[in-house]
């Protein structure tokens, strides 16, 4: 990170001799960003966000940011000497999906020469899922013959006023960052699990586990790099 934030600093002091304002012809604006989690100082995935300037101060902001992954556990039985073997193998996948989408407006301030300072504000919808599927085991132990399998779906709304700024190292190409507070509240909606052993199978529905919310003080999108079309 240290080393990117190096290179940053570099493209633009390199661009600073030579950076114009955008043209007033060129309305869309195109940009990429990594968000930082303040509570875990991690960055979550990168971010993709369209701009369209309404007018040379007024633009209408449309984010989307997706967040896949996929975990294998191992769990392995015992030989005749009482020793893990991997002749006896269960694995469970765990494969978790979130999409934020979030639609807002940003107004620009009186722009310098390559310096455009802003305040935003978005309104964020979420939506995800959690699959697990188990093959020869329960999820705590190798069990020979045990198939199972789950899935529960999570929704979420946030709402987030932050300020940052541009800043045109070339034309029409800046970089940026933005901080400010942000309201998250998440769901979860519940789903199916089914669990298979020899020629028996359950199904069961799992009710909603509950729900969690928050609101504080985030870095969002704390390194971006943006293209205005």
């Amino acid at each position: 990170m240290k080393k990117l934030a190096v290179l940053v600093g570099a493209i633009a002091l390199t661009g600073s001799s030579f950076a114009q304002r955008p043209t007033d012809s060129n309305p869309f604006s195109l940009e990429g960003g990594l968000s930082l989690n303040s509570t875990t100082n991690t960055f979550n995935a990168p971010m993709l966000k369209l701009r369209y300037f309404a007018a040379d101060n007024i633009a209408i902001r449309l984010g989307l940011q997706m967040d896949n992954s996929k975990e294998v556990e191992n769990f392995y039985g015992f030989d005749a000497q009482g020793d893990e073997t991997a002749d006896s193998l269960g694995t469970l996948t765990i494969k978790d999906r979130l999409t934020w989408i979030s639609l807002g407006g940003s107004y620009h301030f009186s722009q310098m020469d390559r310096l455009s300072p802003y305040v935003a504000l978005d309104v964020m919808i979420g939506s995800g899922s959690t699959k697990v599927d188990g093959v020869d085991t329960d999820g705590s132990d190798y069990v020979a013959g045990l198939t199972t399998a789950s899935s529960t779906k999570q929704s979420g709304l946030g709402l987030n006023i932050a300020g940052g700024f541009d800043y045109y190292f070339a034309e029409n190409v800046f970089i940026g960052g933005e901080v400010g507070f942000m309201f998250l509240s998440a769901k979860d909606k519940g789903g199916e699990a089914s669990s298979t052993f020899g020629s028996t199978t359950l199904t069961s529905t799992t009710l909603p586990a509950g729900s969690a919310s928050s609101f504080g003080n985030s870095a969002t999108a704390a390194i971006r790099l943006g293209w205005r079309f």
